[in-house]
């Protein structure tokens, strides 16, 4: 089994679920439950909150970044946003075989720059985009090939362009393949500290894509709905559910055609846990591609500071 530590001891890395939880929710939950890696313990600035993890899930708190890194042959990175670039250059310290780490990749591009010059080609990094780890969303991208040209989409989203709206966007990249920033609106939503949520369109295959910001104060959501000149496809619930419509001639109205509900898919999200080390593991044992790599992380970065107007 790989020996897996996690530096950062939140709610991804151990609070929002506990071992006899129904969904996966956690890194640890998801270590737990694997027979491929074996979680030695917890590495987090408050010692306090590193015990209380540790207690909750049966493993150990370390008191010092050393100890914890030395033991990793896997280490997952969960520290808070702005931490990230500095937290990834310590652990490449250590040479562990692989390091999973929370996205966005960094809080600046000089910053992702730097992690690619450390990282590149040394130490192989995945990083959480969550909805990569999940079949329906292979399966999606695959089926949309088959629903003629892309029209136009619009999507709802809060929480900050980077922390949040980063999920949509590279969601879309990995649906379509890329993403261009096409304009952004004036006026934003100070809904997460240092990182505003902006009303924008990106271009997609040569199409407009909406993100429209909701204040994620008020409600949380993260919703897609796409148009092709064959098929809807809806994305709803935080990606919960994927409804697909197909073009059918009108009944009532000769001539026309109406988007008509053909299939409903429940996404069972808690799988994307399971899912990240699945892919870990088939890297580490013969590897297999990265599902979502440093570069990809890199793209979605610049993206996100071009749109919110810092230098790229």
């Amino acid at each position: 089994m790989y020996r897996v530590v996690i530096i950062g001891a939140g709610k991804i890395a151990s609070g929002f679920d506990s071992p006899d939880s129904p969904e996966t929710l956690t890194h640890a939950h998801a270590c737990r439950q694997s027979t491929a890696f074996c979680l030695k313990g917890f590495y987090d600035s408050d010692y306090v909150r590193a015990k209380e993890a540790a207690e909750k899930w049966g493993c150990h708190a370390y008191q010092a970044l050393d100890a914890a890194l030395s033991e990793a042959e896997v280490v997952i990175c969960c520290v808070p946003d702005a931490y990230h670039g500095q937290m990834l250059a310590e652990i490449s310290k250590y040479h562990p075989r692989l390091v999973i780490a929370e996205k966005p990749l960094a809080a600046s591009v000089a910053e992702g720059e730097d992690i690619r010059r450390i990282y590149s080609g040394k130490i192989p990094l995945l990083l959480n985009y969550s909805r990569r780890f999940l079949p329906e969303f292979h399966s999606l991208r695959k089926e949309i090939r088959q629903y003629g040209k892309f029209l136009k989409g619009v999507g709802y989203y809060g929480k900050g362009i980077l922390h949040n709206g980063s999920h949509m966007i590279d969601l879309l990249q990995f649906l379509f393949g890329s993403a261009q920033c096409q304009a952004v609106f004036p006026g934003e939503i100070a809904d997460f500290a240092g990182d505003p949520s902006k009303d924008l369109v990106l271009s997609v295959q040569g199409a407009p894509f909406h993100m429209l910001a909701i204040d994620s104060r008020a409600v949380t959501i993260f919703e897609l709905e796409l148009f092709f000149e064959r098929a809807r496809v809806r994305i709803l619930d935080g990606g919960t559910m994927i409804e697909v419509y197909e073009t059918r001639a009108s009944v009532t109205y000769q001539g026309y055609d109406n988007y008509v509900l053909a299939n409903r898919r429940d996404v069972n999200y808690s799988q994307a846990m399971a899912g990240l080390l699945d892919n870990a593991q088939t890297f580490l044992d013969s590897g297999d591609d990265l599902a979502c790599t440093l570069e990809d992380g890199l793209h979605v970065l610049r993206l996100c500071m071009e749109i919110r107007g810092e230098a790229v």
